[in-house]
């Protein structure tokens, strides 16, 4: 049970830090996405099921954190999740550099992925510049905190929470 309300927990706070203290020191809106890297977090070490159904949570959440009507985030986070988690088996992801990488690839794309559903449903105009402005200085906001994040979610403490529920889940205690 603590290995799904842990990062449960770590995404409500994480939206709210987005929502509330980001928002009011970003750049032009510009200000890194902390529960997308929760959820490459997930997809790294957590079964497809739990860890799909935290990310749709996160999403869902963050939609309504946003008041975003379209449900983009239910949809991309949980897209971006499985992506990750086909690519876990198949990518060193130890070094900074390379963390930092595919975050940025992955923040990248979902950010793609939500213009190109925005200008489908509500045609927004001025695509390429917001790609630009926006959504490059933001991946890459989010790929330099990936690493200190991750660190932090690899330690003793944080597995220990996360590993204890899964040992008393196959009866070991």
């Amino acid at each position: 049970m603590m290995r799904i309300i842990l990062p449960l927990f770590l995404g409500v706070c994480f939206l709210a830090l987005q929502a509330t203290l980001f928002t009011s020191l970003s750049i032009q809106r510009i200000r890194p996405d902390l529960v997308l890297i929760l959820t490459l977090y997930l997809a790294f070490s957590y079964p497809v099921v739990s860890g799909g159904f935290l990310a749709f949570i996160m999403g869902f959440l963050m939609d309504l954190f946003s008041g975003n009507p379209f449900g983009l985030y239910t949809f991309s986070r949980p897209f971006i999740f499985f992506v990750a988690w086909l690519f876990k088996e198949r990518l060193y992801l130890e070094g900074f550099l390379s963390q930092s990488l595919f975050v940025f690839f992955l923040a990248l794309g979902e950010g793609f992925l939500i213009l190109i559903l925005l200008n489908t449903f509500n045609p927004i105009g001025h695509f390429f510049p917001m790609v630009l402005t926006t959504l490059l200085p933001q991946s890459f906001f989010t790929a330099l905190i990936a690493p200190v994040l991750s660190s932090i979610f690899n330690t003793r403490l944080f597995s220990l929470f996360t590993q204890e529920s899964e040992i008393r889940g196959r009866g070991g205690r």
